[in-house]
């Protein structure tokens, strides 16, 4: 008999429905919904921000980099991987993550799912803002790089892709990726005359700053540890806002953002002296009485690379008590 029910059981468990292996953890998602300002609840002291590059994608690898913008293409394998790795660089940081702010555009929503199943806290909010996307490269996108640069030639190509207010060729209807754009269904809830046609770095700053302020700004106040996962040119732009005082035009245009490595900053907040306020709030709209400061490196840290503090060292996770324990290789 008992030969017989063991049997019974193992044939029942055999005949128990499979279930896939759950590769992107489902949270709760809200689009783009602006917060009360107003009630921003005050400081508490350190946050911490991590803005995440999305990982590879299909249109920057090497052998045929592309202008991509808001062309909505996949991640690599190895862009699924930096995605992970990400993640596990922050878990082994002993960092989880409250709120995930990412773009509308799959390789940053995927990269965030990928990186937020080995960091998240428990209920981890989820928003998506088209004003994350990555900056509106207009005419250009779908180009190839390197052959753009040989066509229209490459100190031309170098200002579209690098300064901060020289806008490339505007995207017409007659665009190849026109439609993939303008109908797409997730652009619906903003107006036509806010969806850009080709952007300048400074246009994206504009377009990104409302959301910065709505939304991601008043969840780093506080205390909660954000991440934003975003693109190359948005995050330089964001870069710009939340650092407005410390970096310059120059420093921006300098900028790599390097895809799936996070750049984690402890973030202090003081406020803003009136006669400031012009460094404050760059005529990018927004006047805050207040900025967010990157803490100093731990004693015995010595800056080197370039991308970070807040822009010449290289992306690096650490805390007070101890040095860097992770650059880029």
């Amino acid at each position: 008999m008992r030969v017989l029910c063991a049997l019974l059981g193992t044939v029942a468990a055999w005949l128990q429905p499979v279930q896939p292996p759950r590769r992107h953890v489902l949270r709760r998602h809200l689009l783009e919904k602006p917060a009360d300002v107003a009630s921003t609840p005050p400081a508490t002291g350190v946050s911490t921000l991590v803005l995440l590059r999305h990982g590879e994608s299909v249109w920057n690898v090497k052998d045929d980099e592309r202008f991509t913008g808001w062309c909505d293409v996949p991640l690599t394998v190895k862009g699924e991987r930096e995605a992970e790795a990400a993640g596990r660089t922050l878990r082994d940081s002993n960092l989880r993550v409250d709120v995930c702010f990412t773009s509308l555009l799959s390789r940053a929503t995927v990269s965030a799912d990928l990186a937020t199943e080995h960091c998240a806290a428990e209920g981890m909010e989820v928003r998506r803002s088209w004003r994350l996307n990555e900056r509106h490269y207009g005419a250009l996108q779908g180009r190839n790089k390197a052959q753009a640069a040989v066509e229209d030639g490459a100190a031309l190509v170098d200002e579209w892709r690098r300064s901060w207010d020289v806008s490339p060729p505007p995207m017409t209807p007659d665009h190849p990726h026109w439609s993939g754009i303008y109908d797409d269904p997730r652009y619906a809830d903003a107006s036509p005359n806010e969806l850009p046609r080709g952007e300048s770095l400074a246009a994206c700053a504009r377009r990104l700053e409302p959301f910065w302020t709505s939304d991601v700004a008043p969840a780093v106040r506080s205390g909660l540890t954000v991440l934003v996962v975003g693109h190359a040119n948005s995050l330089r732009a964001l870069l710009r806002i939340v650092f407005r005082r410390q970096v310059t035009e120059a420093q921006i245009r300098a900028l790599k953002v390097p895809t799936g490595v996070p750049l984690i900053y402890h973030l202090d907040e003081r406020p803003c002296e009136a006669d400031e306020s012009d460094f404050c709030a760059l005529g990018l709209g927004a006047e805050p009485d207040w900025e967010l400061v990157p803490r100093p490196p731990p004693p015995g840290c010595v800056p080197r690379g370039r991308f970070l503090y807040p822009l010449d060292e290289c992306p690096v996770a650490y805390d007070d008590a101890s040095a860097p324990h992770f650059y880029l290789g």
